[in-house]
């Protein structure tokens, strides 16, 4: 799905999550406080992953007949890897 978009369409869409991102980044940041990593890193993490797990299924041979289903994988992998990156995050200051 990704690699069948133009580079105008593929920057809107980069350009639009990463804006959805940023305005729940900020979110996150003041709700997790140290545990996050701030707001613009966490934007960069919430879109890697978004664009990764759409990229990833396709990888797989999954295909995504519209939108929804597309978002929806989007929106499981930014939270994944969102996840896993706070629990690296407080496990790393748990041991020091």
């Amino acid at each position: 799905m990704l690699m069948k978009l133009d580079a105008s369409w593929l920057m809107f869409a980069v350009v639009t999550v990463l804006l959805l991102s940023y305005m729940l980044a900020m979110a996150l940041d003041a709700i997790l406080g140290n545990a996050a990593y701030g707001p613009v890193p966490n934007a960069v993490i919430i879109t890697v992953g978004f664009f990764g797990a759409i990229y990833w299924m396709n990888e797989r041979g999954v295909r995504m007949a519209n939108l929804s289903e597309s978002v929806m994988t989007g929106l499981v992998g930014s939270f994944a890897l969102f996840f896993l990156l706070v629990l690296v995050k407080a496990a790393a200051n748990r041991l020091t």
